[in-house]
């Protein structure tokens, strides 16, 4: 039987392997950032990214309370050289996605809330 591990592996696999022209990196890491599976790209710290995704995730709760906006689905860094997504995966996790400069965002966004749904199914 596998792990909850190589089953949240399995997930980010897929991610990649629907979205490879558009993802460079995916990585589900828990509420206070520490990595639970990654497929991160060699020269990223995914330990890194998953406490920027946990922190990006705690501000962005902060500022939709405070604009009475209600609880946040996603948050995004658009950059000139790419784009870093962050949506939750359940109550206890989170699926953090580095995307390529070009990226088709209305379909990584599909995918990307699939597999956070599947991830949170397995945690």
């Amino acid at each position: 039987m596998a792990t909850r591990q190589e089953l949240v592996m399995a997930v980010l696999d897929r991610l990649s392997a629907n979205m490879s022209s558009d993802i460079s990196g995916a990585v589900a890491v828990s509420m206070d950032g520490i990595v639970l599976a990654s497929r991160m790209a060699s020269d990223v710290n995914a330990d890194r990214v998953g406490a920027v995704a946990a922190t990006m995730v705690g501000v962005t709760r902060r500022v939709s309370n405070e604009l009475k906006i209600g609880t946040p689905e996603e948050a995004i860094i658009k950059a000139d050289n790419g784009m870093f997504m962050v949506v939750p995966a359940g109550q206890q996790s989170l699926l953090a996605v580095n995307l390529r400069q070009g990226a088709n965002l209305g379909m990584v966004r599909l995918e990307a809330r699939d597999a956070a749904a599947e991830i949170s199914k397995v945690l």
